[in-house]
């Protein structure tokens, strides 16, 4: 048996030889191959450059059941998914430090509401669409017949009364946001003296019988009447607001047009119902209760030109 072995080697060794040096080369060239090519940067992954842009947001009015920044970051978060190596930053800017900042920096999209208009209206692109706004509101957004913001979200001002007949409602402390043409237009007395929240404490806690409140008394009553814990009535302003936030571009390109037609897309005007804000748009997104009234009476109400 031992020397059949031998005698078989010995007749076919040649054979074997050749088998292994298939082998061999079945393995090696194809790694040769594969180096070769990986110098010559043919499996690389493509190099993407990295693009960062910059969106400031900056608020001067208080409203909704939940924060605009995640409204905007979520829209970023999405254009990022879309387009390989695009940076969205979203950033909040205080509305008095708006000035300093743009000494040394400059956004590519600012997202911000009346008070500080006229300090961003000489770094702002014209907008070439309405993307559906309303008409009026487009009109706030515009300068000498040019569109260079356009609102994105719409809140309101409503009278709140505990039973009481004596109408002194309280606005707040001067700020930003200056509702005078309520006051005006209502015949209404103010008190400059205290804050907008010391006057929603004095109505919930002293109940004091009524109050001049924004968007946030809006939340934050109806809240309390659904547990209970009161029982006002709450009539929504249709005369003016100026509770509005709007969105600029200090450049035009595909990113930052895309990051706009997507705030004022159909998928997120209508989300903005899980904020307790309410659309730019010409179409409704709430049905009944409160937000319905305030809905219908923001379709009426007169706004100002926030650059102005």
């Amino acid at each position: 048996m031992k020397f059949f072995k031998i005698s078989w080697l010995k007749k076919h060794w040649f054979k074997l030889v050749s088998l292994f040096a298939c082998i061999f080369l079945c393995i090696y060239v194809p790694m040769v191959a594969i180096k070769k090519a990986k110098d010559n940067e043919i499996y690389k992954e493509p190099v993407v450059d990295t693009k960062i842009y910059t969106v400031w947001h900056i608020e001067t009015f208080e409203g909704g059941g939940k924060s605009r920044l995640s409204f905007l970051n979520k829209i970023a978060r999405q254009i990022e998914k879309e387009n390989a190596g695009v940076l969205i930053m979203v950033k909040s800017i205080e509305p008095e430090n708006l000035e300093s900042e743009l000494i040394e920096n400059e956004p590519d999209i600012v997202s911000f509401g009346f008070g500080v208009g006229k300090v961003l209206l000489p770094k702002l692109q014209e907008i070439n669409s309405t993307f559906d706004v309303r008409d009026g509101l487009v009109e706030s957004g515009s300068f000498n017949n040019k569109i260079f913001a356009l609102p994105y979200i719409v809140s309101g001002y409503a009278m709140f009364s505990q039973g009481g007949e004596n109408l002194n409602f309280y606005c707040g402390e001067n700020g930003y946001i200056n509702p005078s043409n309520i006051y005006s237009n209502l015949g209404l007395k103010t008190d400059e003296k205290q804050s907008q929240y010391e006057a929603y404490k004095k109505f919930i806690y002293n109940n004091k019988s009524t109050l001049l409140g924004s968007a946030r008394d809006v939340f934050r009553i109806n809240n309390l009447n659904n547990i209970g814990r009161i029982s006002a009535s709450i009539s929504p302003v249709d005369s003016y607001t100026d509770l509005i936030q709007y969105l600029g571009l200090t450049k035009i390109d595909q990113i930052t047009e895309k990051f706009l037609s997507l705030t004022l897309d159909d998928e997120h005007q209508r989300s903005l119902i899980d904020y307790s804000l309410f659309s730019s748009k010409f179409y409704k997104i709430y049905s009944s209760g409160i937000y319905n009234d305030m809905e219908n009476a923001l379709i009426s109400a007169v706004t100002p030109n926030v650059f102005e």
